[in-house]
């Protein structure tokens, strides 16, 4: 038997695109619709798209807020954010008022508008390294990855002592972290082809 990874549902993003990925590399993957089904999950990835608040208060009617504390914090089963799943592990977010998981102190920003830089980012751009990482071990850097989002983490601060990678654009900002068990992408690896398929396969196989 493979091992278990939970995706957690939240109630705003569609996950099938995640999960089928997933299932490339293991058959033992589920939706986790609330927080109690994540027990005896080996990993947990938190995919996301939406708007943070309401992202964050699915998070906390459902009891993932919670379990994920138990089981990420305290028993260090490895997690891996994506996208907005990488903005909830910070303490908040200038796109609303609630409260992230705090995990990480520092604030997602809105990314500037700018000559040459639509918002939202929307496509491909070049991910650059900033340090060895775990999670991009097997991918040889610089690489595009897709990326659509509207905020980001700033190269700063404590994101910036966890970041495994970087994107510019307006400004810079981090495009991979990891610190201990925990790992995100602001990019969607099941959106970005053979080198998001590899990044999967990694965290998996951790």
């Amino acid at each position: 038997m493979g091992q278990r990874v939970a995706i957690v549902d939240y109630g705003l993003a569609n996950l099938q695109s995640v999960n089928n990925a997933i299932e490339c590399f293991t058959p033992d993957s589920y939706i986790a619709e609330c927080g109690e089904a994540l027990a005896g999950a080996d990993k947990i990835v938190l995919p996301g798209v939406g708007h943070f608040d309401e992202g964050m208060r699915g998070l906390r009617d459902r009891g993932h807020e919670a379990a994920l504390g138990r089981l990420v914090l305290e028993r260090g089963i490895p997690l891996l954010g994506i996208c907005l799943g990488f903005q909830f592990l910070f303490s908040g977010s200038e796109e609303g008022s609630q409260r992230g998981l705090g995990w990480l102190p520092d604030r997602i920003v809105r990314i500037p508008h700018g000559e040459g830089n639509k918002v939202p980012h929307m496509g491909w751009s070049e991910v650059q390294l900033r340090q060895p990482s775990r999670l991009l071990a097997g991918i040889e850097l610089p690489v595009e990855f897709y990326f659509v989002h509207s905020y980001c983490a700033p190269d700063a601060g404590e994101a910036a002592k966890c970041a495994s990678a970087l994107c510019d654009y307006g400004i810079p900002f981090v495009a991979a972290l990891e610190r201990d068990n925990i790992f995100a992408t602001q990019f969607h690896p099941e959106k970005s082809q053979l080198a998001g398929m590899k990044l999967l396969e990694t965290f998996l196989a951790l």
